[in-house]
């Protein structure tokens, strides 16, 4: 008898079909035949997975028809099976593999929908820290570049098509101008959090570069100079303003220097 950790890993990787043959000889209990039994674990498993699929991907799916999705799904779940027990964090590598699908090669939006599909999923299993309030830094005195700490459910996606225009076209249930959602025109997109939903907004150049700093912590000095390189018009308190707003800011921290020796 094989030891239980490697009997499990054998009969996970049976069930994906990876290794049908070799679990198929361990189900003789009985006189049912093993394939088959073995038939209704994949199958069952395979469903499950699509089903998961298709819940993060709803408008994936519609933009390429449910039948061909559970094709490609199927796919994909062969390839690429889960490697963790929570299925919520399953399907990340499922955009990407959808550019690798010829059928879909004229249609560049469809992964990339995909794409602000999945950030989506992330970012409602990210955690809701306590936004801080505008008013709680009136009158401090945080230094030239304080560090300001956004929400980690925060993502910032840049495409080089209307993947928010679609998306939103669809949660209205609204004709989508096929002419104008493949048009090559880009979008720079933020998305977070906030309760139970996600909201989704549209930034320009300046603003986008000024969250994707204040994101990757690099301080708002830095934050404010490249905003600035992009657009000389932009208004950081503006900036400000709206972060705070948006619930997105959860600290302010001031960089702390060590004393010359």
């Amino acid at each position: 008898m094989l030891p239980l950790e490697h009997l499990q890993t054998t009969m996970a990787r049976s069930v994906l079909a990876i290794e049908p043959m070799v679990t198929a000889k361990m189900l003789t209990a009985g006189k049912a035949d093993p394939l088959a039994r073995l038939r209704i674990y994949q199958n069952n498993t395979r469903s499950s997975l699509t089903a998961v699929l298709m819940a993060v991907f709803p408008v994936t799916v519609r933009l390429v028809d449910e039948r061909f999705f559970r094709f490609v799904a199927s796919e994909f779940i062969r390839r690429h099976p889960p490697v963790e027990s929570r299925l919520a964090r399953y399907g990340a590598g499922f955009p990407r593999f959808l550019k690798t699908i010829d059928t879909l090669s004229d249609m560049p939006v469809v992964a990339e929908t995909a794409r602000l599909e999945w950030a989506i999923a992330e970012a409602l299993d990210a955690a809701s820290h306590p936004p801080r309030p505008l008013s709680e830094y009136d009158g401090t005195d945080l230094g030239p570049s304080p560090d300001i700490v956004l929400q980690p459910s925060l993502r910032l996606i840049v495409s080089h098509w209307l993947i928010l225009s679609v998306w939103t076209a669809h949660q209205q249930e609204t004709a989508v101008d096929q002419h104008s959602a493949w048009e090559r025109r880009p979008e720079r997109v933020a998305l977070w959090r906030a309760g139970e939903s996600v909201r989704l907004v549209l930034l320009d150049r300046a603003n986008f570069a000024f969250r994707h700093s204040l994101k990757h912590g690099l301080g708002l000095e830095h934050a404010t100079t490249r905003a600035l390189a992009l657009d000389p018009a932009f208004d950081l308190v503006s900036a400000l303003v709206r972060l705070f707003g948006d619930g997105l800011v959860t600290d302010v921290r001031i960089p702390t220097h060590p004393l010359a020796n």
